[in-house]
C-alpha cells in the first residue's frame, strides 16, 4: 500500500513538473523574458532647436531625464524593473523643476505625460506577478513621450505666420527707408557739413 501510494505521489509531482515546464515554454514562446532587450519600437530622432537648446542647457533635470531615456533603450526588461523607481523619481523632478520660459500649457501637459508614464512603469515593476511585455511596452511609452516632448520644446520657438508676417513688413519698411536715401542722397549733407563749419571757425 505505502509502495502504490509513494508511486502515485511521484506519479503527481512529474505531472506538475511536465505541467510547469510547459507553461514556461508557452511564456517563453508567446512574449519576450526579463532576460531579453528591449526592443525600442521607434526610429524617430528628435533634435532640440538652437532657440530650445539654449533653455535647457543649465537645466539639470532635463539632462537627467535625457539620460535615463537614452539608457533605456540599452536594458533588459530586468534592469528596466530595478531602476523604475529612479527613472520615476527623474521624471518628477523634470515636472517640478520646469523653467519659468518654459511654463506653458503644452509643455506642462507633455512633462505630466512622462510622470505618468513613470509612475505605470514603476507599478507594473513592485508587483508580485510581472510580465515583461508590460515592462517593455510602457518603457517603449516612455522613449516616444520624451520625443514627444521635445518635440513641444521645439514647438514653443518656431516662428508663427504671423512672425514671418512680421518679418517680412520689417524688412519691406528697411528696404523702403534704404531706397529713399538713394534717391535723396542730400538729406545727408547737413549731418556731413556740421562738423566741416565747425572745424572752419577753430581753424581760421
Amino acid at each position: 500500500m505505502k509502495k502504490i501510494l509513494f508511486l502515485f505521489s511521484a506519479l503527481l509531482l512529474l505531472a506538475c513538473e511536465e505541467k510547469n515546464q510547459v507553461q514556461e515554454a508557452s511564456i517563453s514562446e508567446s512574449g519576450p523574458s526579463f532576460s531579453d532587450e528591449l526592443q525600442v519600437a521607434t526610429n524617430r530622432t528628435v533634435t532640440l532647436l538652437p532657440e530650445a537648446r539654449q533653455q535647457v542647457i543649465q537645466w539639470l533635470a532635463y539632462a537627467t531625464a535625457q539620460d535615463a531615456i537614452q539608457n533605456l533603450r540599452d536594458k533588459t526588461g530586468a534592469e528596466i524593473v530595478g531602476t523604475s523607481n529612479s527613472l520615476m523619481q527623474i521624471m518628477e523632478n523634470l515636472r517640478t523643476t520646469l523653467p519659468d520660459t518654459l511654463q506653458t500649457p503644452a509643455i506642462e501637459s507633455r512633462a505630466n505625460v512622462l510622470m505618468t508614464k513613470s509612475k505605470i512603469l514603476h507599478q507594473l515593476s513592485t508587483k508580485k506577478e510581472k510580465d515583461a511585455q508590460e515592462i517593455f511596452d510602457v518603457a517603449n511609452n516612455l522613449i516616444v513621450e520624451f520625443d514627444n516632448f521635445k518635440l513641444q520644446l521645439n514647438e514653443l520657438f518656431l516662428k508663427t505666420p504671423g512672425d514671418f508676417e512680421q518679418e517680412l513688413d520689417r524688412e519691406f519698411e528697411e528696404a523702403r527707408n534704404s531706397d529713399t536715401l538713394l534717391e535723396n542722397p542730400s538729406e545727408t549733407i547737413p549731418l556731413l557739413k556740421k562738423p566741416i563749419i565747425e572745424r572752419e571757425i577753430r581753424n581760421p
